[in-house]
């Protein structure tokens, strides 16, 4: 048999930004989610309930801070009357609460209220009711609200009156109640959030459900169980400061979770950096590259700048979380204290915890990572550098050799053209000053016939020309070794 507790609450606080702020097409579309989401989850109890007919969305549009009632109905939230849930098909249960729309500077915010009252239609004391009512609290798990890009976060907070038969000095039975109180509120199958602490609020004894550990699939919730009427006193008196707390803790908490996006995309791009800045080392200073290097390298300067944007504009999102997660942060520790202003020597340590450890832990995880990313983002400015020099100085040198390459060529050309020229040149006056004589004292050694000495003397002309011609190049040659040594 499951346990009893007297008047059990259900507390929905959820928040939506205001805007979009991914494009304006989209803004029409989110500035009524949360609404319409009220709406089917009080339509379970009230068929022709419609929160829309109640809204003033313009309502002081001034104001950071305001109840989204329309001014003439002269009320604050929108009452819930005269619902009815079954335990059993025999037992209605009287069932009321309330949905309060406000506006919290660039959000939206809904505080939704489903409770079983203390008291009855005749103002007599309501019996003690099975846990169960829970899940009928939750059909279809309807409060566990799965948001859109703008849905910032949600707390749940489900409270109840220990009956007679709870000692409020358990505390191990106080958690085993808390966690059946769980289990009940979720269906069936549906992972339950992890046991996070247990504590003390106004003196009564609360229990926290919800992981940071486990982000991806995150939820707080809070089993409140009132001990003594002055903390559900305390509780409705700071209502404008708890609905603050929650608003800033789920801005907190959702920028911690998109900065964990961030971080995985910035920890992508960090490795591929550090890739492009292994290739590099590839390339061996001491050698000039060939044009196929040069043009990879040039390919390179094309795709590495804005590989750089891109891992700049990850380093700054990064740092905006830090920024929204420092902000939100000391405004929920303002609100700390203007309880503490309230009523002197309030023992509020359960919620200063996550001013003073979480959201500091989040600013200084984000720290941490934007000083290990930053170092990739000076090596890929480096690497730029080292790249735009690197071919501007191999092009040059390229240029300049082909250059020196040409000039030798043509210079080449030029000896090759002069030393043939000088060479036929001088042949033609050695055959024209040869005399075909009989004295001539190589042919007689030779005993050439005067028949063959026009041929020999042909033969002498080539001879003598291209020995010119070697000569004119030698000479040519040793100036240029000569000159490049002096130059060296």
């Amino acid at each position: 048999m499951s346990p009893k507790v007297y008047a059990p609450n259900v507390h929905l606080f959820a928040f939506h930004l205001q805007k979009s702020t991914n494009s304006d097409n989209a803004d029409d579309k989110d500035k009524y989610w949360l609404w319409r989401t009220c709406n089917e989850i009080i339509q379970r109890l009230q068929p022709n309930f419609d929160l829309l007919q109640w809204l003033d969305l313009e309502q002081e549009p001034d104001n950071p801070t305001v109840s989204l009632i329309k001014a003439e109905k002269q009320i604050d939230a929108v009452p819930i009357d005269n619902g009815e849930i079954y335990l059993d098909e025999n037992s209605p249960l009287l069932i009321e609460g309330f949905a309060y729309p406000l506006r919290l500077y660039d959000s939206y915010g809904l505080w939704l209220n489903l409770r079983r009252p203390e008291k009855d239609n005749n103002n007599q004391r309501t019996e003690d009711v099975d846990i169960q009512i829970f899940r009928k609290l939750n059909p279809d798990n309807c409060l566990l609200l799965e948001g859109n890009e703008n849905f910032l976060n949600q707390t749940l907070i489900i409270t109840a009156w220990l009956s007679s038969e709870h000692d409020p000095q358990d505390q191990k039975a106080l958690k085993n109640l808390a966690d059946e109180c769980l289990q009940a509120f979720f269906p069936n199958n549906y992972p339950i959030p992890p046991f996070a602490r247990s504590d003390a609020l106004f003196g009564s004894p609360i229990f926290e459900y919800g992981l940071f550990s486990q982000l991806t699939n995150y939820r707080h919730v809070l089993v409140w169980f009132f001990s003594h009427p002055e903390a559900e006193e305390k509780f409705n008196d700071y209502q404008e400061q708890l609905l603050d707390l929650f608003f800033f803790r789920a801005k907190v908490v959702k920028a911690f979770r998109k900065s964990r996006e961030v971080y995985e995309d910035t920890n992508k791009e960090y490795q591929k950096i550090e890739a492009e800045i292994k290739n590099l080392k590839e390339f061996d200073d001491t050698q000039l590259l060939n044009d196929e290097k040069l043009d990879n390298l040039s390919d390179q300067l094309k795709t590495l700048p804005q590989m750089a944007l891109d891992y700049a504009n990850l380093l700054r999102y990064l740092e905006s979380y830090q920024n929204t997660i420092a902000i939100n942060g000391r405004n929920y520790a303002d609100r700390l204290q203007q309880i503490r202003g309230i009523v002197k020597n309030e023992d509020i340590s359960f919620l200063e915890k996550f001013s003073l450890e979480n959201s500091p832990d989040f600013q200084e995880q984000i720290k941490a990572e934007l000083g290990y990313f930053t170092h990739a983002s000076s090596l890929l400015d480096k690497a730029i550098a080292s790249i735009r020099g690197r071919v501007e100085i191999d092009r040059a040198k390229s240029d300049r050799l082909a250059e020196e390459k040409k000039q030798k060529s043509d210079r080449d050309l030029q000896i090759t053209i002069l030393a043939v020229g000088t060479g036929i040149g001088a042949g033609g006056i050695m055959v024209s000053s040869y005399s075909l004589v009989q004295d001539d004292p190589i042919l007689k050694v030779l005993h050439t016939p005067v028949t063959n000495r026009f041929t020999a003397a042909i033969a002498y002309s080539l001879l003598f020309g291209f020995a010119i011609g070697i000569l004119i190049w030698g000479c040519d040659q040793l100036w240029q070794s000569h000159k490049h040594r002096r130059q060296s």
